[in-house]
């Protein structure tokens, strides 16, 4: 019960600034998960030519618990309201039917992982993020916690306040590392095309995508883009081609906000985690 009842506490979090934040550009059929923009916009630049984006950023509707339909987990484990399940536009916007394209045995595999996700007997089971371990990359763009953008010269670096995460992105296309070294955060290399950041993203560890038990392996290749249509949003994407698990490379797709106003504080996750309110309750029940 301890991992439902953590669960519970991020979703908490996850539902207030879902709340605080308006939800942008959701549309039906998954096919919509974008800020919108109605104009141009032309951002300041740095004095390396970059356009200056740096600030607090995170996703509009955090959370993984699933892909296809990301409700925080507040609202999965509380249920229904009125007998009506609540569900959001998928955030897979290629292919168009918002579905992760699995090979058989990776599909049969996804549904076991989340089977055994309410009710683990091994520690295999429990889900990284929820041992508090490094979600890596596509992962941490969807999670409720905020991450800083930093835009020294030749580089963009982005910093978690989860996990203690981060990632330093060259931009002088350098060769990528060799590929029998394997990161968690892969290895990225990135060059802008306007206002949209593109990282080639290599390297990777197998890991989860999701609570749910999506997952890539060792072999995937992820392109992502980080597009910023005005100074206040921004669209997430990242195509994944990992031919072992998937038949067909998809692209997922985030609307992230800036946060002036956060502040980017040290994540004090441990393993096994609960909401104070919680433990307030049991003791009270003792």
């Amino acid at each position: 019960m301890r991992t439902q009842r953590a669960i519970v506490f991020f979703g908490i979090g996850m539902a207030l600034l879902s709340t605080a934040a308006p939800i942008i550009g959701q549309g039906s059929g998954g096919a919509e998960n974008r800020a919108v923009v109605s104009q141009p916009w032309t951002p300041a630049r740095l004095a390396d030519g970059q356009p200056d984006v740096q600030g607090v950023w995170s996703a509009v509707l955090g959370g993984s618990l699933s892909l296809t339909n990301p409700i925080n987990p507040q609202a999965a484990f509380t249920g229904p309201e009125g007998g009506v399940e609540l569900r959001r536009p998928s955030r897979i916007i290629d292919p168009p039917d918002g579905q992760v394209p699995y090979q058989p045995w990776a599909a049969a595999k996804q549904k076991q992982q989340a089977r055994d996700f309410d009710r683990p007997t091994k520690p295999e089971h429990i889900d990284p993020q929820h041992r508090c371990l490094i979600s890596g990359v596509p992962r941490l763009y969807t999670i409720i916690p905020a991450f800083k953008i930093l835009q020294p010269s030749g580089f963009v670096v982005f910093i978690w306040d989860a996990y203690h995460a981060y990632r330093v992105i060259p931009l002088d296309a350098r060769p990528h590392v060799g590929t029998n070294i394997k990161l968690w955060m892969g290895d990225g290399r990135g060059h802008w095309e306007g206002n949209t950041l593109v990282i080639d993203t290599t390297n990777v560890r197998g890991a989860r995508l999701t609570y749910m038990g999506d997952f890539h392996s060792d072999n995937a290749h992820v392109v992502e883009r980080l597009t910023f249509v005005d100074a206040s949003n921004m669209n997430y994407e990242a195509t994944i081609d990992d031919p072992t698990v998937f038949t067909r490379p998809w692209t997922m797709r985030v609307a992230e906000r800036r946060r002036p106003n956060d502040e980017m504080w040290e994540s004090a996750c441990y393993e096994g985690n609960k909401d104070p309110r919680l433990l307030n309750a049991d003791t009270e029940q003792r």
